[in-house]
């Protein structure tokens, strides 16, 4: 199922979830209230019979009883203290023809007794009451109530006094009086709540359903355009972004990362492409030596001076191998963040100290101005600062100087040499791999052309920059690497 579908069907299920659950519970609460409205309001009818009887035995007579009852649908019953039927009204054996009359008060129950039962009708085969309700129903004792309004007994009607006979007024009976409290107001107003949530009920579900549909769609929209520019991605079509959608949600965060994640694979990718494309350039010149040489000597063995050939193939094989050694340091990207702290001024000390033995050689010398702490990789840095000695001694004509010390919040590294010096349009252009100028070309023996490239890699991978600047005589190349002092914490307060 897609996610549209998905949030469509999971929008409407929760809605229908919901608004069944406040149906059900607006409902019950509804009932509740209706249900104590109608008891409250039967209670004062209950009321308004005692006090009929009351005042019919003072002397009100049958007219009072006659009016104690506003409703002609009133279900009610009196019960005499023998438990027999006074008077009942005619709608109760409809309801229940095998109705039997509820219990009297018990005995000595005193003069405001009250009671609330509940009994279940059961209508039978009549034609109109199919069901069987339970009512609700109010009990109240009434004493001392002449004869005369009380027999004959198991009498039916809508009212107190129906059918009353002429009996002996002295004689005083000790009723109760019963009232159902009639169902009919709330099951009505349930029923047209229940018949109109009915309708309103599916009707929030569907659209609930169609607003999370389009808008589930519109959310996903930027992400169709990203799955379009993904599919479009290939080897040769690395240069595809994803378009970033104006909102500040996940979306855009999503196709930000997809973009980031891009530019890295086309990244690796040129850096791969370049790497083949650097040794297949570089490495067919020493190899095609290497192999015309051999080729000519084994022509010709008798006049081949053999012990110059492998002199000579040798000196191949050892540039050959300085380019893979370059090549491959180029190609592997950076392992993570450089965390050991490297004082420069040791690098420094021990490259010097190591060009020292070579007699033929331009004089290196250095200037220490103190610790220099940097954070990063030992190897990597010697092979920064061995890269740049490297070129400024095939250049020098009789000294290079190596000056290290700190500036502000950098450690700086600057190797300068009285060579001829780098021109200013070309000073960038000796960082590209294999890229040598035209003095260069003839007195850069045994070079790889990748030392300088080399060396702006390293100190890029360490936060630095490599520079080739203004000098007075020769080249200058600055290297400004971050201070392992930024890292220290600051001394407490």
């Amino acid at each position: 199922m897609s996610v549209r579908r998905s949030t469509a069907l999971s929008a409407a299920l929760l809605c229908a979830f919901v608004f069944t659950l406040g149906w059900l519970g607006t409902r019950e609460f509804l009932s509740k209230q209706l249900t104590g409205d109608a008891v409250n309001a039967t209670r004062t009818e209950l009321d308004r019979m005692v006090a009929a009887y009351h005042v019919a035995s003072l002397g009100g007579g049958r007219p009072a009883l006659a009016a104690a009852i506003h409703s002609g649908d009133a279900t009610f019953e009196v019960v005499a203290e023998s438990g027999e039927a006074v008077v009942r009204s005619e709608n109760l054996r409809s309801l229940d023809p095998a109705w039997t009359p509820l219990p009297p008060a018990p005995i000595g129950a005193p003069a405001d007794w009250t009671t609330t039962t509940s009994v279940t009708l059961r209508p039978g085969d009549h034609p109109h009451w199919r069901e069987y309700r339970t009512y609700t129903v109010l009990g109240r004792l009434v004493d001392d109530v002449p004869a005369d309004l009380v027999e004959p007994t198991g009498r039916e009607g809508s009212t107190l006094d129906a059918e009353l006979g002429g009996a002996d007024p002295a004689k005083r009976q000790r009723l109760t009086l019963y009232l159902f409290v009639p169902p009919w107001n709330a099951l009505g107003t349930l029923r047209n709540f229940d018949d109109t949530l009915a309708v309103f009920v599916p009707l929030a579900v569907l659209l609930t359903a169609l607003a999370a549909w389009f808008s589930a769609g519109r959310a996903l929209r930027p992400v169709e355009a990203i799955r379009r520019e993904l599919a479009e991605v290939s080897e040769s079509r690395l240069d595809r972004r994803v378009p970033v959608p104006r909102s500040r949600d996940e979306v855009a965060r999503l196709a930000r990362t997809t973009n980031e994640t891009l530019d890295r694979l086309q990244r690796a990718h040129n850096q791969q492409e370049r790497f083949v494309a650097d040794a297949s350039h570089e490495l067919r010149s020493p190899l095609a030596n290497l192999r015309a040489g051999l080729e000519v000597a084994l022509a010709h063995p008798d006049r081949a001076d053999w012990p110059d050939i492998a002199h000579r193939s040798l000196l191949d094989v050892q540039r050959l191998q300085r380019i893979t050694a370059d090549l491959l340091q180029l190609a592997v990207g950076p392992d993570g963040q450089p965390s050991a702290v490297v004082d420069l001024a040791d690098v420094v000390a021990e490259q010097v100290a190591e060009r020292s033995f070579d007699p033929g050689a331009p004089v290196v010398s250095s200037i220490v101005e103190g610790p220099a702490p940097v954070l990063g990789e030992p190897v990597q840095l010697e092979r920064l600062l061995r890269n740049l000695l490297d070129n400024a001694v095939r250049h020098a004509r009789s000294a290079v100087t190596v000056r290290v010390g700190e500036q502000a919040d950098d450690v700086v590294l600057e190797v300068l040499d009285d060579g001829p010096g780098i021109p200013v349009e070309d000073r960038e252009r000796v960082f590209d791999r294999f890229a040598r100028l035209d003095d260069a070309r003839t007195r850069d023996a045994g070079g790889s052309g990748l030392g300088l490239t080399l060396a702006r890699d390293i100190a890029t991978r360490h936060g630095g920059t490599l520079r080739a600047e203004d000098a007075e005589a020769g080249a200058r190349l600055v290297a400004r690497l971050p201070s392992a002092r930024r890292a220290e914490p600051e001394p407490p307060a």
